[in-house]
């Protein structure tokens, strides 16, 4: 999942000193009915941009998958820990290695009313597929049987998607997989009714008046505004405590910061800068929440033209860069150090991993024997998404490679245009983030690394190695956990070694509530909190 914009944006700049970590928050799922004191009042939240869309089929960036779970559910959903815990699907089986059956709960309705069946599974699992939709999100069930050939027109329903009754669905996949359940977690897998859909004839229009099954309700959307949800009285799992979430849209820290300090918000998510102010504030000290994420920061070299189809060069960025220095310097408090792409807390990981260490010495003597020096440098353009953050740790970035004869230009653009430049391949250099669709290590390899995934998937750096899509296809079809563990490793190794990106660090988020807020629960999987926890101390 790549994103630059989350809800409640990590807001990263330049900051002063590291303060101790207060302690992590680690709760279980406590939703229970009958708490009646729990019920009610008004969440007062903001996002940092308005989202691009509400409809699961389009939902690609972080922001518009945390709403799309509020909204709608999924088979299956992710609790604190990134476990798969039951959505729609109560219970599933798995008869063999290609085959899931799922039996749904029988009280589930959509918002209008509509009672949620298998039928309903079928049709958004097929509308993300079909190719008049367009969705970028085709991969997330294109290993289903018969999904290619729905896809190319020659056939007029997914065979692997079969209803057997109307709370009962299996699912058969053309040869084995074992990540596919944790994707049936993913803002694509969220159900759709089609009475909806077909009220409009664009569908951007749907997108904008969503119609789900999840535990909040689409109010009232105002871009540049406001985004207002009411809690769904007749939600499957219980009703929310809240009464409704407001998100106002504040785009600017410092108007976040007042407005949170002058009572008008309920939770702040604490820029770098600020961090030291509030945590050593004893108003508000007992209140912050931080925690590690899955975001993986990384710098991408654009793999399939020169300079950086030449792996010597693209080790020769790793070897310049002195990524402890930056972070120390710049984000002390929300970054850790990353170098590899699987990220703490997902099976596979390696705190020993090998990767590069600091060495200009080494960067000046790849580049000297392909030619380049401080005297005749080698010319890149570094492309960035426009913020005062980015600005702060990619400078450091641009001086270090200048150092050892790199000559780096860079390039900052708006969001929507910087996107399109990278999806097109115009920069040398990028700066991006990966976080996790599903809890499991593939999501950081598969989609950043297979050669297939170029063209609307995660390989951004246009990285080939028909080496590694070998391993990456065996791992798909292992079936031991221990064994596939070992390949995603192996997958690791090659990639860092390869060099097609520099990671860089994985987040660390800073949050603030008052002091009403209760039931507070920290989700690693973007789109995990469906906010049924939160409850206001009246």
């Amino acid at each position: 999942m790549i994103t630059i914009i989350l809800s409640l944006t990590l807001a990263i700049t330049a900051c002063r000193g590291k303060v101790e970590n207060t302690e992590e928050v680690k709760t279980g799922d406590t939703h229970t009915q009958g708490e009646t004191s729990k019920y009610g009042g008004i969440y007062e939240s903001y996002i940092a941009s308005d989202f691009n869309t509400l409809d699961p089929a389009f939902a690609t960036a972080a922001l518009d998958g945390e709403i799309v779970s509020l909204l709608y559910d999924a088979l299956v959903r992710f609790d604190i820990d990134g476990k798969i815990v039951p959505g729609l699907g109560k219970s599933w089986e798995l008869p063999d290695d290609k085959t899931l059956i799922f039996d749904l709960v029988d009280n589930a309705k959509f918002h209008n009313g509509n009672k949620v069946t298998a039928n309903d599974i079928k049709y958004s699992f097929e509308r993300v597929l079909d190719p008049d939709v367009a969705s970028p999100r085709t991969w997330v069930f294109d290993k289903i049987m018969g999904a290619k050939d729905f896809m190319e027109g020659t056939a007029e329903e997914v065979t692997g998607i079969e209803v057997i009754d109307d709370y009962k669905i299996k699912i058969t996949l053309e040869e084995p997989f074992a990540p596919f359940l944790s994707m049936m977690g993913m803002p694509a897998a969220h159900i759709v009714d089609k009475n909806e859909i077909e009220k409009y004839s664009d569908q951007n229009d749907y997108a904008l008046k969503p119609v789900g099954t999840g535990p909040y309700a689409f109010v009232e959307f105002k871009p540049g505004d406001r985004f207002v949800v009411k809690a769904n009285e007749e939600y499957f799992a219980g009703r929310p405590f809240l009464d409704g979430i407001n998100y106002r849209v504040i785009k600017d820290n410092s108007t976040a910061i007042a407005e949170f300090e002058a009572g008008n918000l309920d939770v702040l998510s604490i820029p770098s800068v600020e961090i030291d102010r509030f945590a050593n504030n004893p108003q508000y000290k007992p209140y912050i929440i931080n925690n590690n994420t899955f975001w993986n920061y990384y710098i991408g070299t654009m793999n399939d033209k020169a300079p950086f189809d030449n792996r010597n060069l693209r080790q020769a960025v790793h070897y310049a860069i002195n990524r402890e220095a930056i972070l120390n310097a710049v984000i002390p408090n929300t970054s850790v150090a990353s170098h590899g792409p699987i990220p703490p807390g997902l099976d596979g990981y390696r705190s020993d991993i090998t990767s590069y260490s600091y060495n200009p010495e080494k960067a000046k003597e790849i580049l000297l024997e392909e030619g380049y020096s401080k005297e005749n440098p080698l010319k890149v353009k570094f492309y960035h998404a426009e913020s005062a953050s980015n600005v702060a740790l990619l400078e450091p970035v641009q001086a270090m490679l200048n150092e050892v004869g790199f000559k780096v230009e860079l390039v900052s653009m708006e969001w929507n245009a910087y996107r399109a430049a990278v999806r097109q391949g115009e920069p040398d250099l990028f700066y991006l983030s990966w976080g996790a669709d599903y809890p499991d290590a593939e999501n950081y390899l598969y989609p950043l690394f297979h050669s297939t995934m170029t063209d609307g998937g995660g390989n951004e750096t246009r990285y080939s190695n028909p080496e590694v899509d070998a391993l990456l296809e065996l791992s798909h079809k292992t079936q031991d956990y221990k064994e596939r563990i070992k390949l995603y490793q192996q997958i690791e190794d090659r990639v860092i070694e390869d060099s097609p990106r520099i990671w860089m660090y994985l987040s660390r988020n800073w949050t603030v509530y008052k002091p009403k807020v209760q039931g507070v629960q920290i989700y690693r999987i973007f789109n995990a909190d469906k906010k049924l926890d939160i409850w206001l101390d009246k």
